[in-house]
């Protein structure tokens, strides 16, 4: 006839930790992560921060000049390195997913504006640096 204690209290504490979840979350202002052309993002990637994110073979294969290489995800490991007072120039593969993964955690982490080279180092047609 009556419910016992754990039948209502499991589903009433989840609901509060959903909401909390959903009330605690930052958005993201689409605004602040913008895909660059070849001949823009060349013409203004020096008033910020270059930042490569491809994995190791592809960067050695060739690379913009004075790009920091942060491979994969290694970037969240090292982001004392980085300013959160300047621009981010991200250089990635050009698949959509990593690289705009990575663009909006550096969002939340409070770096930005971000602009992002569209299609990645695939698309790149000027001078790269080979190691």
């Amino acid at each position: 006839m009556f419910l016992a204690i754990t039948d209502w209290l499991i589903p009433i504490g989840f609901g509060l930790l959903l909401g909390m979840l959903i009330a605690t979350r930052k958005n993201v202002d689409h605004s602040q992560l913008i895909y660059l052309e070849e001949e823009d993002f060349a013409k203004n990637m020096r008033k910020g921060q270059l930042i490569d994110i491809r994995k190791d073979a592809p960067f050695a294969e060739g690379h913009i000049s004075g790009s920091r290489h942060f491979p994969d995800r290694s970037v969240f490991q090292n982001l004392h390195k980085l300013r959160t007072d300047q621009a981010v120039f991200l250089v990635g593969t050009g698949k959509r997913n990593p690289d705009y993964g990575i663009a909006v955690k550096l969002f939340k982490k409070g770096y930005h504006p971000i602009y992002i080279l569209k299609g990645g180092m695939e698309n790149w047609s000027l001078p790269t640096k080979k190691e």
